[in-house]
């Protein structure tokens, strides 16, 4: 949506009759409660308005204004769209399709309303009519649709975005979905598409929103939007039909976007189908299919591989509902792919050239190598499996909106970690969808915190007993044979404190040292041992003059060995699990990853869920 540079029609230039169109709002209701006293002063503000039909946009049955109020503030007035006359329709006909219309509207303003207030939402003002048609006043949002915006965000001239780009927005529009969990039983928007999400520039223009990597977000038009009922609610409903039944042609979503479950009224269960999250995760994924390809899910060219040879009959089915039920989209191309201009690409990406420039120039490879190129794409394609999991044509296939809000976090965060990872061959930190979403994430940052302070507290103790024993002994009388070698005298406390030490700190570096975290722990502890048993041999073969000591440093040693032993587990342990090993050079031909990967360089067929990824090979 455009910006208005002014404020109030006067300061617009022009007089406020010519332009602008007085829009006076007839038996308003305040969407929120009111005191007495605060009420005279809101109707003013809404009651009285200033529409400027040059910026208009279309929203479901209803139009957009913007307008502005007597003080000069923006907001939106969305008008019902009333339903021409047919020729052939009598009377009673007309009005009870109007009524249809008025009853659907007035159902997109309660659905709304339920939102209204939370971040990501726009606030809504109120209801009225507006000569004789019903109006909802709700906030004016400054910024542009996502549908506008890819091409200017863009990277490449296929329309395709940075899949860190993406994945940032994917990541921030699962997130708004998280909320809408938290409206009462639930609340579904039903129609996610790029046209319905608006990235807010007021506070913030958009190149600072690139530059901080976090986008902010508003969900618009809840003309198909659903708050879903109590259970009691629904089983004492007896068998009425639905508020989305009764109005299903007057609420539907956008077809590239839109599950088949919403493409069809034939299908069993529908009621319980169309009232669930899963609709708006598959029309997200959608969303986020899109911004990494250039194109809808089942707007790709049609491909002559073995996986999708299928494809090009299948687009001659007339039902989008059959071709989203028989077929699967193609594996997402993204834009670091095999033969983009990597150098040109980099430049528009200035996240992802930071991470490969640092890697890169540690292994001395050039800013547009094969091997840095096929590196971005082995980690791209990470994000390409969680979307692709959320593009099952079953509900109960597709992952919980906090489970892909948690993968798609897990990609950015650990995004420039990955491509150092990929380019030394080593394996991925993966992108896990735990079905329990954000509360999973929370347990692991407090079990995270907790083991950070086991670790500690055992480097503290271990700190204490060194320290402690080495002041046991020093100065005590001791003489060692070993053989035919005879030494005696007092003992340095710095000998004692290197003896107690040594092990540990050896093993504890050449477990860091390691390249990854099996061979780190067997490294340690083989160095930890090798350096503790010519300590305890010396300690069995040398007499102190006071018994206690001499039980103190080898209670001491024992006490080292375990708790450094103990740090090593910790690291090999709680490690975050990786995913499959780097390919070779010759699976390396497509830029995918993992089992979708091996399946598609090797012609298999790939099988998506929320829970794993699995492939099958044709025989």
């Amino acid at each position: 949506m455009t910006d208005l540079a002014s404020t109030t029609p006067q300061s617009l230039g022009r007089d406020p009759m010519v332009g602008l169109r007085l829009a006076r709002v007839d038996g308003f209701e305040p969407a929120i409660a009111l005191g007495q006293d605060e009420l005279p002063a809101y109707l003013r503000r809404f009651t009285m308005l200033f529409a400027d039909d040059a910026i208009m946009r279309r929203g479901g049955i209803g139009r957009v204004t913007r307008a502005v109020n007597a003080q000069g503030e923006a907001v939106a007035l969305k008008q019902l769209i009333l339903p021409t006359r047919d020729g052939f329709d009598d009377d009673a006909a007309h009005e009870a399709l109007v009524a249809k219309f008025k009853a659907a509207f007035r159902e997109e303003y309660e659905c709304h309303r339920a939102l209204s207030g939370l971040k990501g939402f726009p606030r809504l003002y109120g209801w009225g009519e507006v000569d004789g048609v019903p109006a909802i006043v709700m906030e004016w949002i400054e910024g542009e649709t996502l549908a506008r915006l890819r091409s200017r965000l863009a990277v490449d001239d296929a329309g395709r975005l940075s899949p860190l780009v993406a994945a940032r927005l994917g990541r921030d529009l699962f997130d708004l979905l998280c909320r809408m969990s938290l409206v009462g039983e639930g609340f579904v928007h039903r129609d996610i598409s790029p046209a319905n999400i608006m990235v807010r520039t007021a506070r913030l223009p958009l190149d600072r929103q690139l530059a901080e990597g976090t986008f902010d977000l508003c969900l618009i038009d809840f003309g198909s939007s659903l708050a879903f009922e109590p259970a009691s609610a629904v089983a004492g409903t007896g068998g009425k039909a639905s508020f989305t039944e009764r109005y299903a042609t007057l609420r539907r979503a956008t077809v590239a976007y839109a599950p088949p479950e919403m493409l069809t009224d034939d299908i069993p269960d529908l009621r319980a189908l169309r009232m669930s999250p899963a609709i708006d995760v598959y029309a997200a994924a959608s969303t986020v299919y899109e911004l990494i390809a250039g194109v809808a899910p089942y707007e790709a060219a049609p491909s002559t591989s073995g996986t999708s040879g299928s494809r090009k009959k299948t687009r001659d089915i007339a039902s989008p509902y059959r071709l989203k039920m028989d077929t699967r989209p193609d594996y997402p191309i993204g834009a670091h792919a095999p033969g983009c201009d990597l150098t040109q690409l980099l430049r528009r990406e200035p996240d992802v050239a930071l991470a490969a420039a640092e890697q890169a120039q540690q292994l001395g490879l050039e800013p547009d190598s094969e091997e840095l190129r096929d590196a971005l794409a082995f980690v791209d394609a990470q994000l390409f499996d969680v979307v692709m999991a959320c593009l099952s044509s079953h509900q109960k296939d597709r992952p919980e909106p906090a489970a892909v809000e948690a993968a798609l976090s897990a990609f950015c965060d650990h995004y420039a970690q990955n491509v150092g990872r990929s380019l030394r061959g080593e394996p991925l930190t993966p992108c896990p969808m735990d079905a329990s979403g954000r509360a999973v994430r929370r347990a692991l940052m407090v079990g995270a915190t907790v083991v950070c302070g086991v670790v500690w507290a055992v480097i503290v103790v271990w700190a204490v007993i060194v320290v402690s024993a080495a002041l046991l002994a020093s100065g005590a009388r001791v003489t060692a044979t070993l053989g035919s070698l005879v030494w005696s005298g007092s003992l340095p406390g710095i000998i004692a404190a290197l003896a107690l030490a040594l092990p540990g700190i050896a093993g504890v570096a050449a477990g860091a040292l390691a390249r990854d975290r099996r061979s780190g722990f067997l490294q340690g502890v083989l160095a930890l041992s090798a350096c503790e048993v010519p300590v305890l041999v010396v300690a069995a073969c040398s007499v102190f003059s006071q018994r206690a000591v001499m039980g103190g440093l080898v209670a001491a040693l024992v006490a080292t060995y375990t708790l450094t032993w103990f740090l090593l587990a910790m690291g090999f342990a709680f490690e975050l699990p990786v995913s499959a090993p780097r390919r070779t050079k010759a699976q390396m031909a497509t830029p995918l990853a993992g089992g979708a990967a091996a399946a598609r360089t090797f012609g298999g067929p790939v099988e998506v869920s929320s829970d794993s990824i699995s492939t099958t090979k044709e025989a």
